[in-house]
């Protein structure tokens, strides 16, 4: 079995405790996710099965989407609702033409400095971990890209927001960080992800959902293909290259290939991604079989 789920985790659980549902529901121990989701997050989880955890560094490094409420008028220690108010702010409200002006100024290319209650890590331990003990920490600040915000609905003391962004973006300091942009706080409320390397919420499957195609044998109406995923280039190759690629080694196609990375087919079936070596030589980076 290989593929990809696209799984609505729902909040109140760990990406450990749905990757832990999925093995139990396939009777499978190959399964891993690619981006983890807080426990009061919920949205989309993308959990690779089988081989296809191969590529879960591939799936993390795309763009994701969320569906974020932001609070105006105090911060808390985690920037969440989830923690302790720190400080308040007599401005607890703003108007939507400065909301607007300053959601303008936090598009594109960001230094983001993650939160104390996060698990980036300092020196080889979690940054929460130094929080929980108290021990003030000098954070690096990261770049990130929010790709677009929209203003979805303004409430004056808080507001939605849809954000597409890069990976590694912590939406929760994006939230205060506007907070204190607009001359009050902020923290963020609820958040949702609604999309992740490609893969929507609306397309999204719950574990019960998942359990009902898998006893039905209707498993690859959730499963998705890797090819569906990646969009590269294909590249079919003689079947006298099958024992040399399938065993690390490089081969000589003498075909000219522009991409860097691509499907590597062989035998009618897909054997892995691969990648140049040198000038027409490949190997395969990626393994499926």
């Amino acid at each position: 079995m290989i593929g990809i789920l696209n799984i609505l985790k729902p909040t109140g659980m760990t990406s450990h405790d749905v990757v832990s549902s999925v093995r139990k529901i396939l009777n499978i121990k190959k399964v891993g996710h690619a981006g983890t989701l807080d426990p009061n997050v919920a949205g989309v989880l993308v959990i690779c099965v089988g081989k296809a955890t191969k590529f879960s560094e591939y799936l993390m490094s795309g763009d994701k989407e969320y569906v974020c409420e932001l609070k105006l008028g105090q911060s808390t220690d985690t920037q969440d609702s989830y923690g302790i108010v720190i400080n308040s702010s007599d401005k607890d409200s703003v108007t939507i033409d400065e909301l607007n002006y300053v959601l303008k100024e936090f598009t594109g290319g960001l230094i983001q400095i993650p939160p104390a209650y996060s698990a980036v890590k300092l020196n080889g331990k979690k940054l929460y971990e130094y929080a929980r003990q108290n021990i003030p920490v000098e954070k690096q600040g990261r770049m990130i890209n929010i790709k677009d915000i929209k203003l979805l609905k303004f409430y004056g003391k808080s507001a939605l927001l849809k954000v597409k962004c890069s990976k590694g973006t912590y939406v929760r300091t994006l939230c205060n960080d506007i907070g204190n942009r607009l001359g009050t706080y902020g923290y963020m409320g609820i958040l949702i992800r609604t999309e992740s390397k490609g893969l929507h919420i609306k397309n999204s499957v719950t574990l019960e959902q998942l359990k009902f195609f898998n006893d039905t044998n209707r498993l690859n109406e959730c499963l998705i293909p890797v090819e569906d995923i990646f969009q590269l280039d294909k590249l079919n190759i003689e079947s006298k290259y099958y024992d040399r690629l399938t065993t690390g080694n490089e081969v000589d196609v003498r075909i000219n290939i522009n991409s860097d990375k691509f499907y590597v087919y062989c035998r009618d079936s897909l054997i892995g991604i691969g990648k140049k070596v040198e000038g027409n030589k490949i190997k395969i980076d990626k393994m499926l079989i």
